[in-house]
């Protein structure tokens, strides 16, 4: 009983003061905030990023144009994190690059070029900018397209040079609005395309489908004027042994290039270690940089409660004079710093929470998951900062005589 009442005391002393406790609260709210909030997003980056690699799959193998600078690399060991130490070249990737590894390495399952340009399109009276890409239909199964409406198109679409297209979803909303395109003409390179397929919205951090559109590579290379492929994209059989397929597709297009090593290979693994590299490099800065604020928060509690046990030295006599005990004034002082550091941290975790889902109302790639453990490590922290900082002010308390605190103005 008597313990409880010593909290209810330590809850009426602190809000007596209510603007100073205020300020006090604030502070350790906005530290809070900061730190959470900016966790949180580094978080939810990668989360997200991780995800959409993931999705991808991570039986994918991607050959990109490029020279190593470090030549005593060996080929089958470039990912995504060696790619600072690449200088661009002209592309020398064709689409008998793909043939002939799709014939060659039966671990391989999918394969497509990928050719790419920037160009007009125009129909239903209407005009676009789009990336004008020529493709084979194993890149649809590649990245996991959905089609809001129609279908991709074929291997013999492909081979016979078709003019059939695949939209974006941006691209059709541009010509064609909520009317379905299905059938509907447009005109690329003076070229008539009919659009049998719509995909549905796609985006990747950093990337985006949605200002593409889709055909045959041979009829893009020909349309576009263009042989060489941008990319070359492979998924394997299964995940086991992707070193050794990389080497495989490796040694085939080396043979094509007459022994010339003028590409890297690229896989998932590689950019999860990328991802997660500088994610944790990012998130220890964030920490260092926004972790000072925590400690000009807990100076303010300290400052507060110092104010507070001199404005209270008469207070504090008195119940030391009627009986109260070492440990009621120390748990009380002490009681007082913890209410402040756990109310500003349910603030600043309440206005985290909140930031969050606003952030991802402008970037809805962005996931909003907030862990429950940030919440309890978070309250935990704060409170023992309190607790840490009220000491001095608490044993300040302690040591007023009470005959010294009874003469006290």
């Amino acid at each position: 009983m008597r313990l409880i009442r010593t909290f209810g005391v330590a809850f009426r002393g602190l809000w007596g003061y209510p603007v100073r406790t205020w300020l006090a609260v604030l502070g350790i709210a906005i530290s809070t905030l900061l730190v959470v909030f900016l966790l949180s997003v580094l978080y939810n980056f990668r989360i997200s990023l991780v995800g959409q690699i993931q999705s991808v799959g991570v039986q994918q193998i991607v050959v990109v144009p490029g020279k190593l600078l470090n030549s005593g690399k060996n080929i089958s060991q470039v990912n995504l994190s060696s790619l600072l130490s690449y200088t661009s070249v002209t592309s020398t990737l064709t689409y008998q690059d793909v043939i002939d590894v799709k014939a060659q390495v039966p671990e391989v399952a999918g394969a497509a070029p990928q050719l790419e340009t920037i160009t007009r399109m125009t129909g239903a009276g209407k005009g676009a900018e789009v990336m004008y890409t020529g493709t084979l239909p194993d890149y649809a199964d590649m990245y996991t397209f959905e089609l809001e409406e129609g279908r991709f198109f074929t291997e013999e679409e492909a081979k016979l040079e078709e003019p059939v297209i695949v939209l974006g979803q941006t691209v059709k909303q541009l010509l064609f609005g909520e009317m379905s395109a299905i059938g509907s003409k447009v005109q690329v390179k003076g070229i008539d395309f009919t659009v049998i397929g719509v995909l549905k919205d796609k985006q990747l951090i950093g990337f985006t489908f949605n200002e593409r559109v889709y055909t045959g590579y041979q009829l893009a290379a020909n349309t576009a004027n263009l042989q060489n492929a941008s990319m070359l994209f492979f998924k394997a059989q299964t995940a086991e042994g992707l070193e050794a397929v990389r080497q495989k597709i490796a040694t085939v297009i080396i043979r094509n290039h007459s022994g010339i090593q003028d590409f890297g290979l690229m896989a998932p693994e590689g950019a999860l270690h990328v991802v997660d590299t500088i994610a944790d490099l990012v998130t220890a800065i964030a920490l260092g940089i926004t972790g000072v604020s925590f400690l000009v928060g807990g100076l303010g509690i300290m400052n507060v409660m110092l104010l507070t046990v001199k404005e209270r030295t008469r207070e504090i006599g008195i119940r030391k004079a009627v009986g109260a005990e070492w440990w009621d004034i120390l748990l009380q002082f002490l009681l007082e710093a913890a209410y402040i550091s756990a109310f500003g941290c349910v603030l600043g975790l309440a206005g985290s929470y909140g930031l969050l889902h606003l952030l991802h109302h402008f970037f809805p790639v962005l996931s909003t998951i907030f862990p429950l453990e940030w919440v309890a490590g978070s309250l935990l922290f704060c409170v023992s900062l309190g607790l840490l900082f009220g000491i001095i002010p608490a044993v300040k308390a302690l040591r007023i005589k009470p005959i010294d605190a009874l003469r006290y103005e």
